[in-house]
This record gives C-alpha cells, sequence and structure tokens, in this order.
C-alpha cells in the first residue's frame, strides 16, 4: 500500500489534508499566511536549507537571535571557509529548498552539477558538507521523520588513470626550489614543511616562541596532535636566520613586507615559483606544499622506518590508539629520528637517490 503524503513549501510542515479538498484548501491558505508574516522577520523561508545553514552557522548581524551551533564554533577558520563556499555555490537555490522534501536524488543532481562546474573533488565535498549539515539538522527538528537524504549518495569515484594530488618532490626538485634565488619569505615555510613535515596552514601559523634552538614544537592544527621536530643543520640555519629578521610579528614565517602570510597569499606566491620552475624544466608537474610531507613519508619508508615511526614524524595518528597511547616517549624518540635523517639528506639533496613514486626531471 502506499501512502502519500504532502508538504507546505514555503514553510515544511507536512499537510493533514489532501491540499485538492476543501480542508486541504483552507489549511494551506492558513499556512501561506504565517509564511507571508514570518518571511520579513526571519529573512528566509521558514524550513529552507538557507535558514538552516543559518542556523548551523548563526548570523554575524543578528547574533542574538541566530548565535550558531558550538558544532560550527568548533570548525577550524579554514574548514568554515570550505563550508561557506558549499553554501555560497548553492546560491539562492538553497532558499527554495524546502529541507523536509529534499530527497537524495536531489543531492545526486546537485553532486553531478558541481562536478561538471569545478571537478569530481568539490563535487564529492558538497555531498560531505550537506550531509554533515543535515545530520546536525535531525535532533534540531529540521528533517522530521525524514531521514538524512544525503546519507546513501555515494561519492565520485576517481577516474583510472588519474593522477595523485599530491607526490613527494624528488630531491633534485627540492633543490631547484631552494636555489640561491628563492625568495626567504617563502624558503622558510618551505623548510617547515620538508624538514618537520608542517602541514601548510601549521607552518604560517607556528610562532618564533615554538622554536628554541634545537626543537620546534607546535599542536597540528587538523587533528590537535602535539608535535616535536629537530632542528638541525640547513633547517637550523634557516630558522635562525628568520629569528633575527626583524619585524612586529610573532610568526616565523612572514611575507615579503615583514607581515604574516595569508594562506591564499601564499599559496599565489609559492605556485608563482612552481610554475616558473616548471617552465625551466626544474619541476614536474604535482610539486604541493603537503607533497613535502609525503617526501618525509616516502623517504623514511624507503630508508625501512616503520609506519608508526613514519606517522609519528609528520604528526598523524593511527587507527590503532589503544596502542598509541602508552607509547608518547617512543613516538617522540621516533620522530625525532626520521626527521634528523630527512633534515641531514635534504641538506644536501643531490646526494639522494630517486624517490619512489615520483619521475626524475631530466
Amino acid at each position: 500500500m502506499t501512502v502519500t503524503y504532502w508538504y507546505h513549501r514555503a514553510t515544511g510542515v507536512r499537510l493533514t489534508h489532501d491540499p485538492t479538498t476543501t480542508d486541504g484548501l483552507l489549511e494551506v491558505k492558513r499556512l501561506d499566511a504565517k509564511a507571508q508574516a514570518l518571511e520579513p522577520i526571519a529573512g528566509f523561508v521558514p524550513g529552507s536549507l538557507a535558514a538552516l545553514w543559518r542556523d548551523y552557522r548563526g548570523d554575524p548581524a543578528r547574533r542574538d537571535e541566530f548565535p550558531g551551533s558550538p558544532e560550527w564554533r568548533a570548525l577550524k577558520p579554514r574548514t568554515r571557509s570550505d563550508y561557506q563556499k558549499v553554501r555560497d555555490w548553492l546560491g539562492p537555490a538553497a532558499e527554495k529548498a524546502i529541507v523536509k522534501t529534499i530527497t537524495p536524488k536531489d543531492i545526486i543532481k546537485l553532486r553531478d552539477r558541481a562536478d561538471l562546474q569545478h571537478g569530481r573533488r568539490f563535487a564529492n565535498y558538497v555531498v560531505q558538507v550537506l550531509r554533515l549539515v543535515l545530520s546536525w539538522s535531525k535532533p534540531h527538528g529540521w528533517l522530521g521523520d525524514q531521514a538524512n537524504p544525503a546519507i546513501g549518495v555515494k561519492l565520485l569515484k576517481k577516474p583510472k588513470g588519474e593522477r595523485k594530488l599530491n607526490r613527494p618532490w624528488m630531491p633534485n626538485e627540492v633543490a631547484a626550489f631552494v636555489d640561491d634565488d628563492c625568495p626567504f619569505h617563502l624558503l622558510v615555510p618551505f623548510c617547515l614543511g620538508l624538514f618537520a613535515g608542517m602541514r601548510e596552514g601549521d607552518a604560517l601559523r607556528v610562532t618564533r616562541r615554538a622554536y628554541n634552538g634545537l626543537t620546534i614544537s607546535w599542536i597540528a592544527s587538523k587533528n590537535d596532535e602535539a608535535c616535536v621536530a629537530p632542528v638541525t643543520g640547513a633547517f637550523k640555519v634557516v630558522l635562525d636566520q628568520a629569528i633575527k629578521t626583524k619585524g612586529n610579528a610573532v610568526q616565523l614565517a612572514l611575507n615579503s613586507r615583514g607581515r604574516p602570510w595569508t594562506e591564499s597569499g601564499f599559496r599565489a606566491s609559492f605556485f608563482k615559483r612552481i610554475a616558473r620552475l616548471k617552465a625551466a624544466g626544474r619541476i614536474d608537474e604535482g610539486a604541493t606544499f603537503h607533497g613535502l610531507r609525503h617526501t618525509i613519508g616516502t623517504f623514511a619508508r624507503n630508508a625501512g622506518e616503520s609506519n608508526y615511526r613514519v606517522a609519528a614524524a609528520i604528526g598523524d595518528r593511527t587507527t590503532a590508539m589503544a596502542d598509541i597511547y602508552g607509547r608518547d616517549a617512543d613516538r617522540q624518540h621516533a620522530a625525532h629520528q626520521v626527521l634528523i635523517d630527512v633534515q641531514r639528506a635534504f641538506s644536501n639533496p643531490a646526494a639522494i637517490p630517486s624517490l619512489p613514486g615520483s619521475k626524475k626531471s631530466d
């Protein structure tokens, strides 16, 4: 037996009467009046995806009325920015989409449209963000009896033969980047990525106080992992010079004006140098900042290091957390040993053999 439900589009309320009947028409009329009264106050159609997003994120202009959720406030600034890109891409359509009437088919249509416009990775991110926000909405009454429509939607698979997003750098590529003409304001964050395994955001935010002349310590922004890296050789030369650089900023890595980097500003400068080196045939396609972490991992695994010791070196957590909790001392020792080997080797990159996973430039 098929059961049919009707929903009032403007409010998302399930109708108790068939809208084609007299009682149903009167019910719709009452709900229309309610929606018209609420719309000027709320700014969005009640029950819409836009209204849900405002409840989840909050409204800075009306903080008392819409403070946002603790879950949103707990997100890292970069993650908030990435989520907001999805909301911005949805645009006015989110103001018309009623949460209780969204179906898996609707999510699939959005995924496929995002794929056509911005590619597979963004399309999958749209699905993931909608899945998360709709999961948040469920206990807050937005979905009613309906299940999260994004839960069963599959992510798009990477086409066979597609290049990996990040790859290890070859020793000759490292040497090309840190050549004599490398600006010091790019050299510092590059070395923090290569020699300490820092992610880009951490490399741009880490402060001078984190460096004591022998080690550098920070909390990884991605997973709140406490990280400590030894500082030796060429890495120490660069950081000692960074400490001597005058300026009012507390960060180690500063831009050409002696101010803290913005992530967008750093990426623009970083990839400008990458593009120039690629044009000169000194760097192959696919060199990224995150690939520096792959360089550490590949170098260490090629040298016979265990997955545990590699994870320790780059500040990653393993899935076997029960084993990790009692091994903090060994983990720190492992990180130091791996990173000292990397720093010693890449202080003279010309002497390093080709690393697996990347083609050496001619």
